[in-house]
C-alpha cells in the first residue's frame, strides 16, 4: 500500500469466531493480466474516460428531482480535486476504475475529519488489496481485513468503505474476478513468446555450409566453418562478397518465422475486445459517433451509476439520505460526436435554455466566462392554454390590444 497506508491509522476490532467463507473473500486475480499490452490499453482507455466524469453533490425534493447542486461540497472537492495527499481528483478515478476491470473489485477507504460539525470527509484512499475478506465485529457491524500489496494485515469498518463491483453474482462482497478471460490470455502470451523465439532463429541462422573435402574429425569441421563465418563477417564489411574455393559451397537460408497467422491472432485478441466490451476502434480512438455512443452507454455510464450509488451510500447517513443528498457523476454523454454535431444541438436547444453558457462553450472545447452558469430562454413561447389570446389578441387593462401573459411579463 505504501505511503498511504500510514492514513488508516491502527484500528482495532474485536472480532467474531465467525468464519463465512467462499462468499465473504474476494475474488482470485491475476497480476500477470495487467502487463499483457492488449489488456492495459483496454483497461486504460476504460478508466480514462470514466475519470473524466465528475462528481456532483446534488440534494433532491420530495419528487426525486434535483433541486439543489452544492457545488463547494467537501464530497465534490474531495472526489474531483484532491481526495489525498498523493493523487488528482482525475488519479484517484483512474486507479479505482483500473482496480475494478483489473480484480473485479476496487475499495476506498473514507477517512472521516474527526471534531468537524457536520462530520464530513477529510479524504479518501484508494485500498490496494492482494485479498480481503469479511469479517463480522464482536458487538454489531462488520469489518474488512484485508492484506495490502506490502503483505500487512489491516482492518476497515466496512461502513467506511466504498466498494464498486463487476460480474457481481456468487459472492457476497466482491465480483467474480475475471477466470473466463485467463485461458485466452494464456494463449495470447503463447503466441507472442512463440513469436519471438521465431524471429531469434530467423535472425540468427543465415544459411548452410558445405565443404567437399571430407573431414572425419569434428573438430576440423568446426574449425573449417569458423574460418568461413570469419570471411562472411568480414565481406558484410568490405562490400558484400564471400569467396569461396572449390572445395566449399554454401546454401543461404530464408527462415521464415513460424507461429500463429495474423487471422488467428485477430480472432484471440478480439476475445478480449468482447470481454471487455470495448472495441478495437475504441482503444486506437478512431471510433464513429455511433460507436463512441454505443460504448459510453454500455461501458462508461454503468461506472458512473454504480460510482454514485456506492459513494452516496458511505458518504451519507441515513438521515442525510432522507432529506435528499447524492453524490452523482456525471460528463462525457457526448464523446466522440463531430465539432458539426455539437453546433446543431446548442442551434436546436438555445431557444428553450436547455444548456448555459458554459456547457455551450465546454461543448465546442471553449473555457468557460465569468456569468456563463445562467440559462437564457426565448420569450416566443407561450403557455399552451394561452395560445389562442396570444394569436388572436386580447385587449389589456390598460385598453391596448396585445396579450400579455398573467403574470405581467411583456413579450
Amino acid at each position: 500500500m505504501g505511503i498511504l497506508s500510514d492514513f488508516f491509522g491502527k484500528i482495532k476490532y474485536k472480532l467474531m469466531n465467525s468464519y463465512y467463507g467462499y462468499s465473504s473473500r474476494s475474488a482470485p486475480w491475476n497480476k500477470d493480466s495487467y502487463e499483457q499490452e492488449t489488456v492495459r490499453a483496454i483497461i486504460d482507455c476504460i478508466a480514462a474516460h470514466t475519470a473524466k466524469g465528475q462528481a456532483l453533490h446534488v440534494v433532491l425534493d420530495e419528487q426525486g428531482r434535483i433541486k439543489e447542486i452544492k457545488r463547494n461540497s467537501p464530497y465534490s472537492r474531495l472526489i474531483n480535486q484532491k481526495p489525498n495527499p498523493l493523487m488528482s481528483g482525475f488519479d484517484f478515478k483512474y486507479k479505482i476504475i483500473t482496480q475494478l476491470e483489473h480484480k473485479t473489485t476496487a475499495a476506498v477507504f473514507v477517512k472521516w475529519k474527526v471534531g468537524s460539525n457536520p462530520v464530513v470527509p477529510e479524504m479518501m484512499i484508494p485500498i490496494d488489496y492482494s485479498h480481503f475478506e469479511l469479517m463480522p465485529i464482536s458487538g454489531g457491524g462488520y469489518a474488512i481485513q484485508f492484506q495490502d500489496g506490502e503483505g500487512i494485515q489491516r482492518l476497515l469498518n466496512v461502513e467506511d468503505v466504498v466498494f464498486l463491483r463487476k460480474f457481481y453474482n456468487s459472492r457476497d462482497v466482491a465480483g467474480d474476478g475475471n477466470g473466463p478471460i485467463y485461458n485466452t490470455l494464456d494463449m495470447v502470451k503463447a503466441s507472442d513468446e512463440g513469436f519471438i523465439e521465431a524471429l531469434s532463429v530467423s535472425n540468427k541462422v543465415r544459411g548452410l555450409y558445405k565443404h567437399k573435402k571430407a573431414m572425419l574429425d569434428p573438430g576440423d569441421v568446426t574449425k573449417s566453418q569458423e574460418e568461413f563465418s570469419r570471411r562472411f563477417t568480414e565481406a558484410a564489411e568490405k562490400g558484400g562478397i564471400v569467396g569461396i574455393d572449390s572445395m566449399e559451397d554454401y546454401q543461404a537460408l530464408n527462415v521464415t518465422p513460424f507461429t500463429a497467422n495474423a487471422a488467428q491472432m485477430k480472432t484471440v485478441r478480439d476475445n478480449l475486445y468482447t470481454y471487455w466490451r470495448t472495441g478495437e476502434n475504441i482503444v486506437k480512438s478512431c471510433y464513429t459517433e455511433q460507436e463512441g455512443h454505443a460504448w459510453s452507454e454500455s461501458v462508461i455510464e454503468p461506472h458512473w451509476q454504480r460510482m454514485s450509488e456506492a459513494f452516496t451510500n458511505v458518504c451519507f447517513t441515513k438521515k442525510e439520505y432522507e432529506f435528499g443528498n447524492r453524490i452523482i457523476f456525471t460528463g462525457g454523454v457526448l464523446m466522440g460526436t463531430s465539432y458539426q454535431t455539437r453546433l446543431n444541438i446548442i442551434s436546436q436547444t438555445k431557444e428553450l435554455g436547455l444548456l448555459t453558457v458554459n456547457e455551450q462553450r465546454e461543448l465546442l472545447g471553449f473555457d468557460p466566462v465569468a456569468d456563463g452558469d445562467k440559462r437564457q430562454v426565448s420569450l416566443n413561447y407561450v403557455s399552451a392554454d394561452n395560445q389562442d389570446k396570444y394569436q388572436v389578441g386580447k385587449e389589456s387593462e390598460d385598453g391596448q390590444e396585445g396579450y400579455q401573459p398573467e403574470d405581467g411579463t411583456e413579450v
